[in-house]
């Protein structure tokens, strides 16, 4: 079990409250997925009151792995690589200082941090406790919390949690960082997450036969992989079900000369399968 998750689930705390409460009482609220940003109470701290730009990022490090320990020739070699050794270690005790200041500002002179903490052997960690709120945390939570009414069988709970971590998914995961290579594990754990989410929802409104709601995730599924089969057969069938055929050909033609023509495969059994399907429809 994550340190997220053990937040949620700690008796008495209050991770137990309803998300938007959650989200309402804390002090310090940190948003990842759409552009971060990160607020102390009502005050948002806008870009100027960064001024070093690696604070920013070695925030969001602490963010996305609260309790862990990090040695700072780690952090050298995460975000100060091409200095010498003597420059990389000022310029991180000199960004770690000034993180320590801009997240708590009354900290006076040689006075320990409440949240980013030092070991003697020049280790660090961010003790995130329950004045903290993330919107990773409430993916993880939310996600977690679906599959387990997924498990029971109840769609309704299950659909609705899926559907709380497609509104952050589709913002994007920090897209202002999109080629920064130390975020590339973080991104690929969160689209898979938004995959797997976008396909269930498919399924359960296909179920349901909601066609509407199975449009609007298959769209977003192709939004995110142009490839995704099960999103696009989905639409396909959908389609046939409104009675639109010559929407439905066009679209599967269109898939496979897709198909052909980036990767150079054919579409799968089930989808020619499908295309059967669409040529009796049509004859009839």
């Amino acid at each position: 079990m994550s340190l997220s998750q053990e937040m949620y689930l700690k008796p008495g705390s209050m991770y137990q409250l309803h998300p938007r409460e959650r989200e309402q009482q804390s002090v310090y609220r940190a948003y990842s997925f759409g552009q971060f940003r990160l607020f102390d109470g009502d005050k948002p701290i806008k870009e100027p009151m960064w001024r070093r730009n690696k604070a920013k990022v070695l925030l969001k490090w602490f963010i996305l792995n609260p309790g862990k320990l990090c040695s700072a020739d780690q952090f050298i070699d995460l975000f100060w690589p091409d200095l010498p050794l003597d420059a990389a270690m000022g310029n991180l005790h000199v960004t770690i200082h000034f993180l320590r200041h801009l997240i708590e500002p009354s900290l006076e002179t040689r006075q320990e941090s409440k949240f980013i903490r030092r070991q003697a052997n020049n280790c660090y960690w961010f003790d995130m406790d329950e004045t903290w709120w993330t919107d990773t945390s409430d993916v993880q939570y939310f996600f977690d919390a679906a599959k387990g009414y997924d498990r029971s069988g109840d769609d309704v709970r299950a659909s609705y949690y899926y559907r709380k971590v497609v509104n952050y998914c589709c913002l994007g995961f920090i897209p202002e960082d999109e080629a920064e290579e130390w975020l590339k594990p973080y991104r690929q754990h969160y689209d898979y997450i938004y995959s797997q989410v976008l396909i269930r929802l498919i399924q359960i409104y296909l179920q349901r036969n909601e066609l509407e709601e199975v449009l609007e995730y298959a769209f977003l599924a192709l939004d995110q992989d142009p490839y995704c089969e099960p999103a696009m057969k989905a639409i396909i069938d959908v389609n046939l079900k409104q009675g639109n055929i010559l929407v439905a050909k066009s679209k599967l033609d269109h898939f496979r000369n897709f198909l052909q023509h980036e990767l150079g495969i054919e579409p799968s059994k089930e989808m020619r399968a499908l295309r059967k399907k669409i040529m009796l429809a049509s004859e009839s």
